[in-house]
């Protein structure tokens, strides 16, 4: 990753472009290259200039935003999108199709930005395979911050890289939880492990339903009864119960 991260935005809202790209001053890391109102011009400046960051309106004056994200799997599949608008709630589903981007809402939120910011500071060092080295078994309080252990269904001893997991689900077929990876593969726990002896293991691991725990490093979107993850846990749809929803939204909105 270059020292600067490179920042494009497409809008035809001359307002929110100016405040955007002043927020985005503040942050030393980041260079806006500049701006375009119109899905042609402004997709054929990302295949040109290959931005990091792409802040993206939906309705534009030549056509519908998310059109883009299609053309940039092509020519710049490592940019990250930030939908930028102010009807994502109307666009959510479309949105999710297209790798489920992240999203701004207008008019800008400095605190939601900077929300936006760190997620995609944190989606480059994953891709770019930049995890935190693992400290010496001799130091169990510091490794458990990096790492999950676990017996499995079958009596092996399985370790997996805490950003490895997505999200824990219980299969009431085995009467058992598993482990989501981000390869798609279940890693089902001991028969007896409890939804507490999961959460123990880490902050980052939170209980949205009695029969889901999720990785909150990876959670995206918010809904009623309902959450959705990050790439590459974008999609499973996962539940969110009543008695949890408070307090997994108290834990959101401090991300």
């Amino acid at each position: 990753m270059s020292s600067k991260t490179k920042v494009f935005i497409i809008d035809d809202d001359k307002a929110s472009v100016e405040k955007l790209c002043e927020v985005l001053s503040d942050y030393p890391d980041l260079v806006v290259m500049g701006s375009s109102g119109m899905c042609e011009s402004g997709c054929e400046t990302v295949a040109d200039i290959k931005p990091d960051l792409l802040f993206l309106d939906i309705e534009l004056p030549d056509g519908n935003g998310l059109d883009v994200i299609d053309s940039l799997k092509a020519s710049s599949a490592d940019t990250y999108v930030v939908v930028f608008t102010a009807y994502y709630p109307k666009y959510k589903e479309e949105a999710f199709k297209k790798d489920e981007p992240d999203y701004l809402l207008k008019p800008i939120s400095e605190f939601e930005l900077d929300k936006v910011i760190k997620r995609y500071r944190r989606h480059r060092l994953l891709s770019a395979g930049n995890v935190v080295e693992e400290v010496p078994v001799a130091q169990p309080s510091a490794k458990r911050s990096e790492v999950f252990t676990a017996t499995t269904y079958t009596n092996e001893l399985r370790v997996m890289r805490l950003t490895d997991i997505g999200f824990f689900k219980y299969s009431k077929k085995r009467k058992v939880w598993e482990a989501v990876l981000a390869d798609h593969s279940c890693v089902q726990l001991k028969r007896g492990t409890s939804a507490s002896d999961i959460l123990r293991y880490s902050h980052h691991f939170m209980q949205t339903h009695q029969s889901c725990i999720v990785n909150m490093q990876y959670l995206f979107f918010l809904g009623q009864d309902s959450c959705r993850l990050m790439p590459p846990f974008n999609e499973d749809l996962l539940p969110i119960g009543g008695t949890y929803g408070r307090k997994l939204r108290s834990y959101f909105q401090e991300i």
